[in-house]
């Protein structure tokens, strides 16, 4: 996952995945053009699959990159990754999930996403933990427009 930020170091970063309980398959600090840096990372974890480029590394999971990325975003609220842009929309599209409260204790690493719904304006989508093994979390996506256009369309 490549991350832009304005604010957040390589040590940052690193406290980061301790934090989450997880490694680096891959950590590299590139450039940006939106942001005064980007870092290029695979996160090595406990979900019980393998990471999608191969190799014998276990993916991270959900929650662990929740733990992860929550803690980065309240370091920079204008954190950009290519699925979260800024606090914000990351707090909502997690429903909240990971506070600094969260902790590696409370990783679910199988999350069961089930459709729940439509959004009463019918902008996004939500999607809940849910089978035998449900936890609670749950997944907001939106539905053909930006995450900028939303909050102007809800202010």
């Amino acid at each position: 996952m490549r991350i832009h930020s304005d604010s957040v170091d390589a040590l940052e970063m690193r406290k980061a995945a301790r934090l989450a309980g997880v490694g680096f398959t891959r950590f590299d600090l590139k450039g940006s053009r939106s942001r005064a840096a980007a870092f290029d990372v695979i996160l090595t974890g406990n979900s019980g699959r393998r990471q999608n480029m191969g190799g014998e590394d276990e993916a991270a999971a959900w929650d662990e990159w929740g733990i992860f990325l929550g803690h980065l975003h309240r370091l920079d609220p204008d954190l950009k990754t290519p699925y979260y842009h800024g606090e914000a929309h990351y707090t909502w599209a997690t429903g909240g999930r990971f506070t600094p409260d969260f902790t590696p204790a409370d990783v679910h690493t199988r999350h069961l996403w089930e459709f729940s719904g439509i959004g009463v304006t019918g902008s996004y989508s939500v999607f809940e933990c849910g089978g035998r093994n449900a936890c609670g979390a749950i997944m907001r996506s939106l539905r053909g427009q930006t995450w900028e256009e939303f909050v102007a369309a809800n202010a």
